[in-house]
């Protein structure tokens, strides 16, 4: 869907009082949530150790947004669950998901956001824009932040970001910045970011 980006934000300031809820998987609430603090180094050269977690995506972020102190994914979980998307990374297929913190998500729909209503209209532009975070397979770092020039990454949306060696990001609509990198999931890898990637001119 191609809009533009003052558009895309007013489209969800317009709609911000609807997001149809919807059930949430029966997720374990003993998942303990990943280290969010890893080093440059790491982030180039993840262990063997870290090639694979204990829970899935849908974990993480549930662990993360469960946390009392500094929960980094609750407007990413409502997001999610909003779109019918979360089951998707419950499962056993392999994903990249670039994260947009709570922060991301409140600088573009604002920190009132009703994420537990929408309409279809707003549930679309909202799908689109998660889609644009994520890419097939498991890619640690070193497969997302090339050693120089430019790295693309191909999403499920269809429309591709570009990646820096300074781990910055270049999007159609946006930029961001990885801030932790190498989350790793029994179903894929969590890179963070702090802004919300948009998929407009």
């Amino acid at each position: 869907m191609k809009i533009s980006t003052t558009l895309f934000k007013l489209s969800f300031l317009a709609f911000i009082f609807i997001f149809a809820s919807c059930e949430k998987e029966n997720l374990s609430e003993n998942v303990t949530t990943a280290d969010a603090s890893a080093k440059a180094s790491e982030m180039a050269n993840p262990s063997p150790a870290s090639q694979q977690g204990d829970a899935t995506i849908a974990e993480i972020v549930i662990a993360s947004a469960s946390e009392e102190e500094n929960p980094q994914f609750t407007k990413l979980l409502a997001a999610l669950v909003a779109t019918d998307l979360a089951g998707v990374f419950a499962g056993e297929d392999n994903y990249t998901v670039f994260a947009p913190t709570d922060e991301a998500f409140d600088a573009v729909l604002g920190s009132d956001f009703d994420y537990e209503n929408i309409d279809e209209d707003t549930k679309a532009i909202l799908t689109d824009v998660l889609l644009y975070h994520v890419t097939d397979g498991r890619r640690f770092s070193n497969s997302v932040v090339p050693k120089r020039n430019s790295r693309e990454i191909e999403t499920l949306l269809g429309s591709s970001f570009y990646v820096y060696p300074d781990l910055t990001i270049d999007a159609i609509g946006s930029e961001a910045n990885i801030v932790t990198a190498n989350i790793a999931a029994s179903n894929g890898v969590i890179h963070v970011i702090d802004t919300v990637l948009l998929p407009t001119e």
